[in-house]
């Protein structure tokens, strides 16, 4: 584990089950918060118990398994070493898509993303950002993953997650990188769960391969996944149960929030209206990254992660205690990547309150 870091390091390898089984092992803990934290969630806002959460997730077991037998078997080990039912890796896991399930189409993680490619950087790097703007429980969570899979195929991965969670955001040997904004469409309950297209994305070696896994299966929650590469490009694909598109940076940077931005899909959006901020965030984001065009680097990037515009629904936001308790959220961790020389840098809460640190 890495003293540096305010997250736990885990390193994985081996075989599928045994890079599972070593995250389960020493993640005991951080697990036990996630399903502490998504059963007092799945209660609020679905009328459901954990129990019944489990039951609901074993639909997504034939999705998984169709879509990567090797990430089917690394929840199990996950299980395993946690002591836990697979059931209760499957419901973390597929979390969104369980609450979908229910009807409810009102829960949503917030998030700003930035990208900024070598024309528009002040050294000629490609970055991808984020702030991850969720439950604050989840701060407790949040670990670092490094995996060093068997399988030559798969490149290696470096990516932070919630505990029990097997793909979010990161980047891997390869360049490839990806950042999440949760997005809202009327789902069809069925399909690949979000999260684990997020380790597909990983798991690509390029971006092509990363946009073929987002499409070449149904999956029921929308979701917007910005890529990036050590090549020095990025794509940002916004995906709903039933179609996708692109857009491509414009002028060399990009930002997203909870919202769609293209014509093809905007008539499907819901999430205009779970994410009333997200139209600020998202317009505040890219005017500042297009007034900074050119001389980008990690500070400004954190400068902008860091904007307290419209606070507290800010792009660093903080809970707002005039909102029900239920509905509070913040920035649960703020992410910095350079795809150039793959480098993150990692900070724990709300960027206006803590430092970036480097994951090695």
């Amino acid at each position: 584990m890495s003293e540096k870091l305010d997250f736990k390091v885990i390193e994985c390898g081996g075989t599928p089950y045994e890079i599972g089984y070593a995250h389960g092992s020493q993640a005991k803990d951080e697990i036990m918060n996630s399903i502490k934290t998504y059963a007092d969630m799945f209660t609020t806002y679905g009328n459901m118990d954990w129990e019944i959460a489990k039951r609901l997730s074993k639909n997504y077991i034939r999705f998984i398994e169709q879509f990567d037998k090797d990430l089917m078997e690394e929840i199990r080990g996950l299980a395993e070493g946690a002591g836990l039912d697979i059931y209760d890796i499957l419901a973390l896991n597929a979390r969104s898509e369980v609450i979908l399930m229910k009807g409810n189409e009102h829960l949503t993680d917030g998030c700003t993303s930035v990208s900024a490619t070598p024309d528009a950087t002040r050294k000629g790097y490609t970055f991808l950002a984020q702030n991850w703007d969720w439950k604050a429980s989840q701060i407790a969570s949040v670990i670092v993953l490094k995996i060093n899979q068997e399988n030559l195929e798969k490149p290696n991965v470096t990516m932070v997650t919630e505990a029990g969670i097997i793909g979010k955001v990161g980047f891997n040997s390869c360049g490839v990188g990806v950042c999440l904004n949760a997005l809202g469409t009327k789902g069809h309950h069925n399909g690949v769960p979000l999260h684990v297209i997020l380790r597909g994305i990983l798991n690509s070696r390029k971006i092509s391969d990363a946009v073929e896994c987002i499409n070449w299966l149904p999956n029921a929650c929308a979701a917007n996944f910005m890529i990036g590469s050590s090549c020095g490009e990025v794509l940002d694909i916004e995906k709903t149960p039933w179609d996708f598109d692109g857009i491509y940076p414009k002028d060399g940077v990009m930002a997203h929030a909870n919202h769609f931005l293209t014509e093809r899909l905007r008539a499907q959006d819901t999430s205009r209206f779970m994410a009333p901020d997200s139209l600020l965030r998202y317009g505040v984001a890219d005017k500042l990254l297009h007034e900074h065009k050119g001389n980008i680097d990690e500070n400004i990037i954190k400068a902008i992660l860091s904007d307290h515009r419209d606070y507290p629904d800010s792009i660093c936001a903080h809970e707002d205690p005039l909102d029900r308790p239920s509905y509070r959220m913040c920035t649960v961790f703020s992410v910095v990547m350079n795809l150039t020389n793959l480098k993150m840098e990692l900070l724990k809460g709300k960027p206006c309150e803590g430092e970036y640190k480097l994951v090695e």
